[in-house]
């Protein structure tokens, strides 16, 4: 297992701003995993995945981090469009493999530069309108609890929109997650991942580093007229006058910029009295 010192986090995150961790841990397998956690389950503080939802705070130092980018690669297909999938494999890696053997379904998630566990943990999906998530096709979930490796059955994984189970476990890690896709052909799933393509490149704004959506529940109209009165930094963090619900960091954004923005949103949606919870994990 590599171990690093004083490790700048902003090189682990999409929307490249983080303090320092003290110490950063990179397991390679789930037994280092579980080893590392039995030696110590403040570990657990804070966790890195494929950090493209996540905002870490600049000016602090943080004692530990894990980082689960490499710990479980692992696929395995048994056949029929039944896959088991580790939490370090990538979105993109997962479609495609299916995709050769003829399955798919989640292809909208091809953009998405994260792994199948964060994925799971956030239950992400096209969209609220579309009705289609991460776990339309999961059957069960393999974790990390108490130093134990359990299975967790779907319906105990309390999915909804962008939410599950996971976010209210701290103690937890997702191991893997086993699934079931229907058959795609080739052409079709194929397609499906250059209009993915095709559509970001026309709706997101990619000129900065960004967390993606940055709030799974919000009002528009409260969302534009932040934006136009409260667009941000000169040269910080700003919200994009390209992509609704995006938030840029430019060369001078600071955590501090970050998180006033996001306050600015969430006061004028208690003042009218809407729903706003943020996507982004902030790490204060």
């Amino acid at each position: 297992m590599m171990i690093k010192e004083n490790e700048p986090l902003e090189k682990y995150t999409t929307f490249r701003m983080g303090g320092n961790a003290k110490k950063m841990y990179f397991p390679e397998t789930v037994d280092e995993l579980c080893d590392l956690i039995k030696s110590d389950d403040n570990i657990l503080s804070h966790v890195i995945g494929g950090g493209s939802n996540i905002l870490i705070n600049d000016q602090k130092e943080y004692e530990h981090v894990l980082c689960l980018k490499n710990f479980n690669k692992k696929m395995i297909a048994f056949g029929n469009g039944h896959y088991y999938v580790g939490s370090s494999v990538s979105l993109q890696k997962l479609i495609k493999t299916i995709q050769t053997d003829g399955y798919g379904g989640i292809e909208y998630l091809f953009s998405v530069p994260g792994l199948t566990g964060g994925a799971i943990y956030m239950n992400a999906g096209r969209g609220k309108k579309y009705g289609k998530c991460i776990s339309d096709y999961l059957t069960e979930v393999e974790v990390l609890r108490h130093g134990e490796i359990c299975r967790i059955d779907k319906t105990s994984c309390c999915f909804s929109y962008r939410t599950s189970i996971f976010q209210n476990m701290p103690d937890c890690i997702i191991l893997g997650a086993k699934f079931k896709f229907p058959q795609v052909s080739r052409k079709e799933s194929e397609m499906r991942i250059q209009e993915r393509i095709h559509l970001c490149k026309k709706n997101q704004d990619m000129t900065s580093p960004n967390f993606g959506t940055v709030f799974c529940e919000s009002n528009k109209y409260i969302m534009a007229f932040v934006k136009k009165f409260h667009p941000g930094y000169k040269n910080g963090c700003t919200f994009s006058a390209k992509t609704a619900n995006w938030m840029l960091r430019g060369k001078n954004g600071t955590f501090e910029q970050a998180i006033s923005l996001l306050n600015k949103v969430r006061r004028w949606h208690c003042l009218f009295g809407q729903k706003c919870r943020t996507e982004v994990r902030i790490w204060s």
